[in-house]
């Protein structure tokens, strides 16, 4: 009995640990604030905490909708907050006014009262319009349902705020929250590409340990890399691979590990699409291939799939359809490193995958809200 107690204890005291993050990151958080808001064993606890919950899941996911589907983020941490606002937070409405009420020491009164003493397990929220019954649909659950594509970091200023937000809200809500891995998770990526610059330079600022940066590839070694939906949508980072016939064999890769530099896994963190291309041609990358329609239909029908659903380009619209949207590319950084003109997008999924999607441009935010505009850092250049 005393041993289920201090259990019950402990897992509270966690709980609290990671709902006070994500309410300064929230409610709290702005460009001059950025990391201050934390301490350096925090955040290491933080990690090797979500490192063990996503550990504990399978190397493919096997997810159900209705759920949404975001591509790459890339330290862009004002634009995920202006998308997750205007396509709705994995939370309740109840949920966001209890984080609302806590972070910022204050007291909603009226009918909102008696809502926010405590965290309900789902109260309906309201959702852009002219969302169809995709959007219906996620509207009963009362909260949203994400499928993170991965490139959490580097390009933007705010890598770290991305992924300890995301990784927070997974701690806090496990089925509501998935990530996947993206090539720029891997430390041969991300130590050229800002990451590592972006913590060490935080090293300096706020005296952060410099083994935080190990903390954050350790979490990424054991990423999921792909996931399917309702059996019939394949999601990646990257793109197909020739070499993967069979879920099986996914059995064979164990984790932690890096990305390694070809076969399966490589594919799906590096892979794209070419409209040039039949089957498969190496890739100017230099790491992976290209692939055409003739080797994405082979690969669908193959492992008995509809669709392929994945990120790592920059596309002018935030999405992009490929051989008569067998395959679908989404990318969520809106205006692409201070260079592109591109809107960002989110792809929704309901049970009998019907698909919406949801385009997003930074001033929506402002806009929707009416607030006073968060002053914006240009990024430094690619």
């Amino acid at each position: 009995m005393a041993k289920e107690k201090i259990n019950t204890e402990d897992q509270k005291k966690v709980r609290g640990f990671v709902q006070r993050i994500i309410g300064k990151l929230i409610f709290k958080w702005n460009h001059h604030t950025t990391m201050d808001l934390f301490c350096t064993a925090e955040l290491a606890e933080l990690c090797m905490r979500a490192r063990e919950l996503i550990w504990s899941e399978p190397i493919c996911l096997k997810l159900e909708g209705p759920i949404c589907v975001m591509g790459d983020l890339h330290g862009q941490f004002d634009d995920l907050l202006g998308m997750l606002d205007l396509n709705g937070w994995p939370l309740t409405e109840s949920e966001m006014i209890w984080f609302e009420e806590k972070t910022l020491k204050i007291k909603r009164s009226g009918r909102n009262e008696q809502k926010s003493s405590a965290q309900p397990e789902s109260t309906p929220i309201k959702t852009p319009k002219g969302s169809g019954e995709v959007k219906s649909e996620m509207e009963e659950l009362g909260y949203k349902r994400y499928l993170f594509l991965g490139d959490y970091v580097d390009r933007g200023l705010f890598s770290m705020e991305v992924v300890i937000l995301l990784i927070s809200l997974k701690l806090a809500y496990p089925n509501r929250v998935y990530m996947l891995r993206g090539n720029h998770e891997s430390r041969s990526v991300n130590c050229h590409y800002g990451f590592y610059r972006e913590v060490t330079r935080r090293l300096i600022k706020f005296r952060y340990d410099p083994s935080l940066y190990e903390c954050f590839q350790n979490l990424f070694n054991v990423f999921p890399f792909c996931a399917v939906i309702e059996n019939s949508i394949i999601c990646m980072h990257g793109g197909i691979s020739e070499h993967l016939t069979n879920f099986s064999q996914f059995t064979a890769f164990k984790r932690p590990l890096e990305v390694p530099d070809v076969g399966v896994l490589a594919d799906l963190t590096w892979a794209d699409p070419d409209p040039t291309v039949k089957t498969y041609k190496a890739s100017t990358r230099g790491a992976s291939y290209v692939f055409g329609s003739q080797a994405l239909r082979a690969f669908l029908k193959k492992l008995n799939l509809q669709m392929v659903i994945r990120a790592h380009q920059v596309v002018e619209d935030g999405y992009e359809f490929f051989d008569g949207r067998r395959l679908v590319t989404i990318f969520s950084a809106p205006n692409y490193c201070g260079q592109n003109d591109n809107t960002a997008a989110i792809l929704c999924i309901d049970k009998k995958l019907k698909i919406s999607i949801v385009g997003y441009r930074p001033a929506q935010r402002d806009k929707k809200f009416e607030k006073e505009k968060r002053s914006k850092v240009p990024p430094k250049p690619c």
